[in-house]
């Protein structure tokens, strides 16, 4: 009887989304299978005078992978994150205070988590990532999402923030809606 190889592809970096998968060949006697896939994107590089439609940001219901499902108060796996929520002043003075907020909740088989969007009349500073990253990260360089186990992940433009937090790093909710985000990025850039 043959043995089984399982190959997992844990990761593709939104730089290579379109990329063709790796070819990989088994050794004499042995089969490969994909177990799973996982997308990853990388926001922390964006420029950031692309700003997103207010109103398209949100990642309509049906498109909610399967075994999971909204819930309408906020919940987020991350205490800093919900600090930032609550009151983004005091957790960043440098952002000064949203002209608007909201939110995206979920729950389900890939466990809590939420999506946190944030909006100001004021241009962030020009350090912005690396403020988040301080914040969240204690470093100044966010981590590469590729690899990484943290629970949050952030986009950042001249005036707006999402913040994503997951239980699951991997999660699908969190995968889609990344997704739906890249190519809302990519509308609004070639307008």
């Amino acid at each position: 009887m043959q043995r089984m190889i399982i190959l997992l592809i844990a990761v593709i970096g939104a730089s290579t989304a379109m990329a063709q998968q790796p070819s990989f060949q088994a050794p004499p006697g042995y089969t490969t299978q994909v177990g799973e896939t996982h997308r990853t994107y990388n926001f922390y590089k964006l420029t950031r005078t692309v700003l997103l439609p207010w109103d398209q940001m949100q990642m309509p219901e049906s498109s909610i992978p399967t075994g999971n499902a909204p819930i309408y108060a906020l919940r987020s796996p991350s205490k800093k994150a919900t600090k930032f929520y609550d009151n983004t002043k005091n957790a960043l003075s440098s952002f000064g205070t949203p002209k608007r907020k909201t939110y995206q909740c979920y729950q389900g088989k890939d466990g809590n988590g939420a999506v946190m969007f944030f909006e100001f009349d004021n241009v962030l500073p020009i350090d912005a990532v690396q403020q988040l990253s301080k914040y969240f990260f204690n470093t100044s360089t966010p981590p590469n999402p590729t690899g990484s186990t943290k629970v949050e992940q952030f986009l950042v433009n001249d005036h707006q923030v999402i913040i994503w937090t997951f239980q699951n790093p991997k999660s699908k909710v969190k995968e889609e809606h990344q997704k739906y985000i890249f190519e809302l990025v990519s509308k609004s850039a070639s307008k």
